[in-house]
């Protein structure tokens, strides 16, 4: 017989909420690059990097 122990983390709710609003935004701030509307600099301010394609 085998007993399985799982660890159990403790995860802040906060945390939680900031990285899912964050996601957003840096989404929103990528649909107005695409659509032209901000520039590059506007994202890299916002930690947002571009790579170019091979």
């Amino acid at each position: 017989m085998f007993l399985c122990i799982m660890k159990t983390t403790v995860v802040n709710k906060e945390v939680i909420k900031k990285a899912i609003i964050k996601m957003r935004d840096d989404k929103i701030a990528v649909r107005s690059f695409l659509q032209g509307t901000a520039s590059v600099e506007t994202l890299t301010s916002k930690g947002i990097k571009l790579v170019k394609t091979i």
